[in-house]
């Protein structure tokens, strides 16, 4: 009798445990949903940063959303009228012991293309624990209607929206690239670039 007892109240547990398991891993693939669903039903205009998109930042504004002194900014020279470039001290020498090349442009791509690497990262975020991540994530701008993905490994983050066929991408170059760059000044670039990707969709959201 106790052993049938003790069977029953083992298969209850294996059933319990397995019945959570699945309504955990549901959840997560709803909430996936639901957030790649918020750009396909957003009505808000960004056409002037993703189609059509040239350098409307200068060293004052970047100073100003970046927290760090204007003085310690410089313009370099682009070929390109979709790209900012700009050189930034305090974050390690470079290798011309310049400092960091920050880079601001816009990337061809397709609609298909950014609603596949948007679903992707959230299944990512969703299902894999954080240390396989390594720092990748993705996040909901603060306006909403786009996406906000960073690399700090590669030194990236991107502003990504399915109903454009193109994405900004703001780099600051990686730890390994920059002498003398400490692991908590290429936090803080991480940091600081996402928050000029929210700056850049409020201010372009029409």
């Amino acid at each position: 009798m106790k052993k049938l007892i003790t069977l029953a109240v083992i298969t209850l547990l294996v059933a319990c445990k397995s019945e959570t398991k699945e309504n955990i891993g549901s959840t997560a693939k709803n909430e996936t949903k639901q957030e790649t669903s918020k750009l396909s039903n957003s009505s808000s205009d960004y056409s002037s940063l993703f189609d059509t998109y040239t350098c409307d930042i200068d060293v004052a504004e970047l100073a100003k959303v970046l927290q760090i002194p204007a003085s310690d900014i410089m313009v370099q020279t682009s070929k390109s009228a979709n790209e900012c470039l700009f050189k930034i001290k305090g974050f390690g020498e470079g290798h011309d012991s310049t400092g960091t090349t920050w880079r601001l442009m816009s990337v061809p791509s397709s609609k298909g293309q950014s609603k596949k690497e948007i679903a992707n990262l959230l299944k990512d975020k969703a299902e894999l624990p954080s240390g396989i991540l390594m720092g990748r994530d993705i996040v909901l701008a603060d306006a909403g209607d786009c996406y906000i993905a960073s690399q700090p490994r590669r030194g990236t983050v991107r502003i990504l929206n399915e109903n454009y066929d193109s994405f900004i991408v703001i780099t600051y170059q990686t730890k390994a690239s920059v002498q003398g760059r400490t692991e908590e000044q290429h936090n803080q670039l991480n940091l600081k670039s996402k928050d000029l990707a929210n700056y850049l969709v409020t201010k372009h959201k029409k």
